[in-house]
């Protein structure tokens, strides 16, 4: 029984210190980026051991990890909120996760930067890959496709990719000339033709 409540106990130290430790990485990330994080700075906002912080996170890429999926959700539930907000058609419906998803690419720099550009150094743990999958079944729900290898699933793929290419070069700010307003609205365009592109069963 003792054994028991001393591993409990460690547990919950682990847990307390993977919450502050993330609660520090995700602001510092936030305002700086996630090349400001560093074990010694993190240990000291969680008020434990550099030691104690890789124990609870195995790897600074494990607290990017951890910032990583509460940046996820964040956007998971924004896709879903644009979803909910209009009883319209598939493109309109399609349309509005676009511009979600643009948006918050715009509002989150460096949230969308270190989801999709952070340099991991060890095995990925996977939880990134349930998000995307969890983003496909979103949408294609949303477009009543059944068939998560048919056209019209390979269609939506295609058609998502386009928008994340476009979020991603106009959050960077990589393209001269690139008017992050005009890109907004050529997402209209993207949905259009993308739902209009005929696509073969694999």
């Amino acid at each position: 029984m003792e054994e028991k409540n001393v591993t409990s106990r460690r547990d919950r130290n682990l847990a307390d210190i993977r919450r502050k430790g993330g609660d520090a990485a995700e602001q510092l990330l936030v305002k700086k980026g996630y090349e400001a994080l560093s074990a010694r700075g993190l240990a000291q906002a969680a008020g434990c051991s550099v030691g104690a912080l890789y124990n609870a996170f195995g790897h600074i890429d494990g607290v990017v990890r951890e910032v990583n999926m509460r940046s996820a959700r964040l956007l998971q539930a924004a896709l879903a909120a644009a979803v909910t907000s209009t009883d319209a058609n598939l493109e309109t419906k399609l349309t509005a996760m676009a511009e979600a998803y643009f948006d918050f690419a715009r509002a989150e720099p460096e949230r969308w930067r270190a989801l999709f550009s952070y340099p991991v150094q060890t095995p990925d743990d996977g939880r990134l890959f349930t998000v995307q999958d969890e983003l496909q079944t979103m949408l294609r729900s949303v477009a009543g496709v059944k068939n998560d290898n048919g056209a019209d699933a390979v269609r939506l793929t295609l058609l998502w990719a386009s928008v994340h290419g476009l979020a991603t070069l106009t959050a960077r700010d990589t393209i001269r000339g690139l008017d992050a307003g005009a890109a907004r609205k050529f997402l209209t365009v993207l949905v259009r033709s993308g739902l209009a592109t005929e696509i073969d069963d694999p």
